[in-house]
């Protein structure tokens, strides 16, 4: 780590200068938000799998990144230094450091991970190590006297519901994210993690990524793939203790391990990230994973780089569970729920305070903390209890020419109930009826008469029109 921080400022760039890292579950991709954090620079983690070169051009172009370090990614060879060379095509000529383009002006530096490259203005990763040596390693900032509040990272939020956006996160909301997070679940130095999802994803790596450093608990990934090759292999060897995926990938695993006949006696906690959890995939852990004592849902916020509402009762498969003690929330009323005649649970859009001690930086320069309250746009319940239910996003919420609320989340629920669907999504064109449902099959040779004749009578029955 200290070596790869020396060897970064080596090259000309200066604490505080910002680098994607653009990568998955590798040991060098692990080691590179470190080696940034020793070297006071800031860094932001993304997936190298781009849609095209102008998404890689946003990113690059949003964050004011100086640096780009590229990891393969699982389309082919080189694709990162490709999407660059269409983006940048002074790459082919500049000087390693020196790069000058009209189209990211900040840009300067381009370090790639494949050894053997194209472009004659890219370092590789083995480069940026040799340019260190003990002198410049005693001559990394002095870590004790910084301001644990300072930005330490920008990460982009999930963009799935609405544009994308660039969040500041301090040193102190990273590693007290990861300790509340660590209390909660129970790590500790017993523990073993084989990790099945990935580390771009910041609550990821801030939890994984940092609780050996805090716990000294062991952590094992089977591969780059959110979906290890080697994930039975990797339990198995390492005697792994705890699983963390989520619903979907879990459950596919769990179906590849009933038909390859795989047994994980030492696995004893599950975590599962990210979305409720089917009742049919509690079934099957329970039936498949004998030794299992906790089955743990969580939901992860990237504003926070933690998991600040967890649970661990799989009688409430409904609930994402409740909100730690180190975030305060709050359930805020919208005017699109004013008429609606649900459960005496309270209902609104989920807000969340920063980790307790920290405030939130915002998503825009200069980062300097204004906004008190995280609206995270999910429209939730929240019972008696504490426990937080999602229901759906406020932007896809639909109400009828009267104005009433339209409870298409029921609809999702109860399409997803029959045994042959695998998915559900009922949309409004323009938030207007009449409804549109979006529907995946578990088999698609199956009769699709006989499919829409179950749904009709589905909705029926569950008084859905």
């Amino acid at each position: 780590m200290d070596t790869l921080a020396a060897g970064l400022l080596s090259v000309g760039l200066r604490p505080q200068d910002r680098i994607l890292i653009c990568g998955s579950n590798t040991a060098h991709f692990f080691i590179c938000p470190l080696a940034c954090t020793r070297a006071d620079l800031i860094f932001s983690l993304m997936s190298p799998n781009f849609a095209n070169a102008e998404q890689l051009k946003y990113a690059l172009a949003k964050g004011e990144f100086r640096a780009i370090i590229c990891f393969p990614a699982k389309r082919e060879a080189e694709f990162l230094s490709n999407l660059l060379n269409e983006i940048l095509p002074e790459l082919m000529y500049s000087i390693k450091g020196r790069l000058c383009c009209k189209a990211l002006p900040k840009l300067t530096h381009i370090i790639t991970a494949e050894e053997e490259h194209k472009h004659a203005g890219t370092f590789t990763l083995s480069e940026i190590y040799g340019r260190s040596n003990r002198e410049k390693i005693d001559k990394l900032p002095n870590f004790t006297i910084w301001d644990t509040h300072k930005l330490a990272a920008l990460q982009f939020t999930s963009g799935i519901s609405a544009p994308a956006k660039l969040v500041g996160l301090t040193h102190y909301q990273l590693l007290n994210g990861c300790y509340a997070t660590m209390q909660a679940i129970g790590f500790n130095d017993t523990s073993c993690i084989c990790c099945a999802l990935p580390l771009f994803k910041m609550p990821i790596f801030s939890l994984i990524g940092l609780v050996p450093f805090i716990a000294n608990t062991r952590v094992i990934y089977p591969s780059p793939s959110p979906l290890p090759k080697f994930l039975f292999e990797s339990i198995k060897k390492f005697q792994c203790t705890h699983l963390i995926s989520n619903a979907v990938a879990l459950g596919l695993i769990l179906r590849v391990a009933q038909i390859q006949n795989v047994h994980l006696p030492t696995i004893e906690n599950i975590i599962l990230l990210g979305e409720r959890v089917p009742s049919d995939v509690i079934k099957n852990i329970i039936k498949q994973l004998e030794n299992v004592q906790k089955i743990m849902n969580g939901y992860i916020l990237t504003e926070v780089a933690s998991i600040p509402i967890l649970t661990c009762d799989t009688a409430n498969i409904k609930g994402v569970g409740k909100a730690l003690d180190e975030f305060d929330i709050d359930i805020r009323k919208l005017e699109i729920l004013a008429n609606w005649k649900g459960n005496n649970n309270q209902i609104g859009e989920l807000c969340i305070k920063a980790i307790r001690g920290s405030k939130f930086l915002g998503y825009e320069l200069p980062y300097e903390g204004n906004q008190e309250w995280i609206e995270t746009g999910d429209v939730v319940t929240m019972d008696e209890t504490g426990i937080i239910e999602i229901i759906t996003n406020k932007e896809d919420l639909i109400v009828d020419n009267s104005g009433q609320l339209i409870e298409h989340w029921l609809i999702e629920k109860a399409i997803c109930s029959h045994n042959e669907i695998k998915g559900a999504q009922i949309v409004a064109l323009g938030k207007k009826l009449p409804l549109y449902a979006f529907i995946v099959l578990k088999n698609s040779k199956i009769n699709i008469d006989i499919i829409l004749t179950d749904l009709i009578a589905l909705c029926k029955n569950n008084k859905i029109r």
